[in-house]
């Protein structure tokens, strides 16, 4: 056939598409939407963070740890060749407001973050300002030199125009604005020479504020605020900060200060939980190669427990765990876009059935079946077109609105929704998930015999079973291989396939043995719309089962997505034992115990408890090093980290009751110093009774025997430890101690504000207000899960309204003949809303049972919590989706219902 033809041809037959283009559209759009969606603001957060790496860091290069930096690291910067250097410490205290009247103020949580000169190298922290600034000082260069000055994007004064740019003083080459605009890959230059440094500003009696940390306090700019019991002046309030993305949990409100300040504080001692960071710029025109080998030969040089991170990583764990989200919630788009196929097919089905004769017109006028095929075959591509376009236009729109209001989960500044590689990838896995479906009932038109001209009972033949099973093979190897480029794993996408069609089987077989029930249950004495209803379950051909199955699959996902945030949620909150603490009080020095002590009892706690931590590092492990250790499990997240955090070590007499011997015997061997060690720490370690394991403890060495390890219940809240020494071992270590207490309800912050005022390194935390917040992240998540999971309801509806629309000429035979037996059309479209809930209504209890299940093998098996049936909330489900269903089958019975009644008499269409 020639082109000009087939195009003719194509739009002849397409003229009386309209009807099922709506349903069509609807079907594959949502699907394509939810992907869109998904890719593009995983997308658009990568590249965000890439493209404002530098600034995400603040730096070129940072080396972090829990530790000081190393005496040897000025040395090591020198040698790379840094610019450079500024120091950062972040650490959790409370401050407070000055007392009045002899009582203290009101104190809060906070999570303190102290500067030296030149942070950042990269990006503005912003600020209201409203103190003058103190004189500026320059950031010192490793080993102590006075850092030279090199030239900023932000603030410092520019060459004049028409002249070159002065030298870089380190390199001898152009500026940094010169180099920078001939490279793209370098955009910026460093900050290390600013006018005024943010420490400078501070000074050492400032602070910047968060807004939030003002209001609480009922503090202002200028007021004074308590830091470690040291006076401070309110210098401004924090706006924002270049190396923060607000992506996680935060313990409080930020609180910046000037290392002078911190050290002024005395909040630094020993045992305190302290992030050291060391910020490095290199020189201006250093290009990739360098920040390579710089990287390299730090993360060579440091001992373990150093993390050396370069902008080009771009903040690896949070791009880690936008990668994780991305590919669950990406299965999950895929989901919808897969239900919707079904909707697709299941239109195609009902369209081919409609052109049968068309069909054998055709073949008799000498087109042969392949062009026949290839001309239904084109329509389905316009359609699949016209949906995958409608469906990235809509999920562009969800892009462009949906992250204002979860800007406590994804920050807002960095989504655009133009995500070109996410449209691609939309309108790819849409035109394939359209073609995949269609082709099935496509090919039932080269069955379809001439002879139909003829005789109107002359129906195609079923396909050969070999040509089934291929289809069947064909669609599973699809469903595949679009699974597995959503969760970018070949073995989650085989997993995620296996699941589905376990999942969409086991939801067949129940619709099935339900509309199968449904035929055989009584009728008389329920009414016309009970025995509507019925009649409409048992019908055959009515494409009941594929509806319910889509529908169920929906309200499954937004069952069990529901289901678990709600008892997770339960778990941290209303189900924390009676007896747990309610406090833990944290950086308590040896001598303050007795006087905490006395503040608990005069608040009211009960089970008070206190144990001595000494900070350790891990030597060896059966006479091997740790180093060898390491190298040996990269890649291997737990284990590594096992070796490589710093350890806390305490000593017990005895264990406390959430803990249980399960091999070994504590203190069992008198000759030797002994250690206890959790399970699950000892299998990342590769320990068990009898290794040998050595700790460096602050600079001596301390070797231990395993003589028992121990199953603990996490979940209580007490005070426990991976590893626990026998007593008298740690007796001559350096150590701190931390303490729990259960106080009486509304005595939490008394307590904080005095412990605040009498002992302001001391810092409280309090569990409730953690849980809340915990739970309060959760329940964004839950919210944002469940609104994806309501496309894959969407498209449930769409099929089924697919389905009513599809039977549009029996629907409309059907109203005429009811409303010429005397029924209005109210009552006409009462029937039909009863039919369409009806179906609704198991979709959604097989949805809801099968959301409940899944949401119990979650928690159970995999997360190892309890699991609590919510009977209203399965239930709402299941109104949900009868409701749902019946304005679904309203809308798309709305021609039908429009029909005279005179055309049932005459047997019209």
């Amino acid at each position: 056939m020639r082109a000009g033809t087939y195009l003719r041809w194509l739009a002849r037959d397409s003229r009386g598409a309209r009807g099922r283009l709506v349903f069509f559209i609807a079907c594959l759009g949502v699907g394509v939407a939810a992907v869109v969606a998904v890719a593009g603001l995983s997308a658009s957060l990568d590249g965000g963070i890439r493209d404002r790496a530098r600034e995400l860091l603040a730096a070129d290069l940072a080396v972090t740890s829990r530790r000081p930096p190393p005496p040897e690291l000025d040395a090591l910067l020198a040698a790379v060749g840094t610019v450079a250097r500024a120091d950062v410490r972040e650490m959790a205290t409370v401050v407070a407001a000055p007392g009045r009247g002899g009582e203290p103020g009101p104190s809060r949580l906070v999570e303190l973050k102290a500067v030296g000169p030149g942070y950042p190298f990269y990006g503005e922290v912003g600020a209201d300002w409203a103190t003058d600034p103190a004189p500026p000082a320059a950031a010192p260069l490793p080993g102590g030199a006075p850092e030279p000055e090199v030239p900023s994007a932000g603030g410092s004064p520019a060459a004049p125009e028409g002249s070159a740019a002065p030298p870089d003083p380190v390199s001898g080459r152009p500026a940094a604005a010169a180099v920078r605009s001939a490279d793209p890959d370098l955009p910026s230059p460093p900050r290390g020479a600013e006018p005024l440094s943010l420490a400078d500003r501070l000074g050492a009696h400032g602070v910047l504020a968060a807004p939030e940390l003002l209001a609480g306090l009922g503090l202002a700019p200028g007021d004074t605020l308590l830091v470690g019991g040291e006076p401070f002046t309110v210098a401004g309030v924090l706006r924002s900060e270049p190396d923060r993305l607000s992506i996680g949990l935060a313990f409080g409100p930020r609180l910046f200060v000037s290392l002078a300040g911190l050290e002024r504080t005395e909040l630094v001692q020993k045992g305190s939980r302290v992030e050291h960071r060391v910020l490095v710029a290199l020189p201006p025109a250093a290009g990739a190669g360098e920040l390579a080998a710089a990287t390299a030969r730090l993360r060579e040089s440091l001992p373990p427990g150093y993390r050396v991170e370069s902008w080009r990583q771009a903040q690896p764990s949070v791009r880690r765990g936008i990668e994780q989200v991305d590919r669950y919630l990406g299965l999950v788009a895929l989901l919808s876009l897969l239900i919707g196929g079904v909707g697709v097919a299941q239109t195609v089905r009902a369209w081919v059935a409609g052109r049968l004769d068309a069909v054998a017109a055709l073949k008799c006028l000498g087109m042969r079946p392949r062009e026949v095929l290839a001309l239904y075959l084109g329509q389905t591509v316009l359609l699949a077109l016209a949906g995958s376009v409608a469906g990235a236009a809509a999920g562009v729109a969800v892009l462009a609105i949906v992250p204002r209001f979860f800007t406590d989960l994804v920050p807002a500044a960095l989504v655009d929704p133009w995500q070109p590689a996410a449209l691609g990838r939309g309108l790819g896995l849409g035109l394939a998930a359209a073609l995949m479906f269609s082709l099935p009932p496509l090919l039932a038109v080269l069955r379809v015999p001439a002879l139909r001209v003829l005789r109107r009972d002359a129906e195609p033949p079923p396909p050969p079973r070999a040509v089934t099973a291929a289809l069947a093979l064909g669609l599973a190897g699809g469903v595949f291989a679009m699974a597995a480029l959503q969760a970018g794993s070949a073995l989650h996408g085989l997993q995620f396939t296996a699941a589905l069609a376990v999942t969409a089987a086991v939801l067949a077989g129940a619709a099935l043995a339900l509309t199968r029930a449904a035929a055989r249950l009584p009728r008389a004495g329920g009414g016309l719309g009970w025995r509507f209803a019925l009649a409409a379950l048992a019908r055959p051909g009515a494409g009941t089962v594929g509806a319910v199955v889509a529908l169920g699959l929906g309200v499954l996902v937004v069952v069990a997505m529901a289901l678990v945030e709600r008892q997770l949620g339960a778990e941290l909150s209303a189900e924390v034992p009676e007896n747990a603490p309610t406090v833990f009080l944290i950086d308590l020095q040896p001598g303050q115990w007795t006087g905490v002590r006395r503040e608990l009892a005069a608040a009211g706690a009960l089970e008070i408890d206190s144990v001595p931590v000494v900070m350790a590092r891990l030597a060896s492990v059966d006479g091997r090093p740790v180093e060898e250790l390491v190298a040996e499990r990269r890649g291997e997240g737990d284990a590594r980290w096992a070796l490589t955090r710093e350890q806390r070590l305490t000593t017990l007499d005895e264990l406390p009751e959430d803990n249980r011997i399960v091999d070994g015997a504590l203190w069992s061997l008198p000759e030797r110093p002994e250690v206890s060690v959790e399970e699950d720490f000892a299998r990342d370690l590769g320990i068990g009774v009898g290794s040998r394991i050595a700790f460096d403890v602050q600079g001596v060495p301390l070797e231990l025997w395993v003589s028992s390890v121990r199953a603990v219940d996490w979940r209580t809240f007490g005070i426990n430890f991976f590893l626990v020494v026998e007593p008298g071992v740690l007796d001559d270590a350096p150590q701190h101690r931390i303490a729990t207490a259960l106080l009486p309800p509304g005595s939490e912050q008394g307590l904080q504000d005095r412990i605040a005022a009498g002992y302001p390194n001391v810092t409280v935390i309090r569990l409730r207000e953690i849980l809340d917040r915990i739970v309060a992240v959760m329940r964004r998540i839950g919210i944002a899960v469940r609104f994806l999971g309501g496309f894959t309801v969407a498209a449930g509806a769409a099929i089924l309204a697919g389905t009513a629309a599809a039977g549009a000429a029996r629907r409309g035979r059907e109203a005429a003949l009811l409303k010429t037996l005397g029924l209005t059309r109210a009552g006409v479209a009462g029937l039909f809303a009863t039919e369409h809930a009806a179906v609704g209504a198991v979709a959604g209890l097989l949805g809801a049972a099968g959301g409940a299940t899944v949401a119990w093998l979650v928690l159970t098996r995999w997360m190892e919590v309890g699991a609590s049936a919510r009977p209203a909330l399965l239930a709402a489900a299941i109104a949900g989706a009868a409701l749902l269903a019946a304005a679904a089958g309203l809308a798309a019975s709305t021609r039908a219902l429009a029909r005279p009644p005179i055309e049932a008499l005459r047997g019209d269409g």
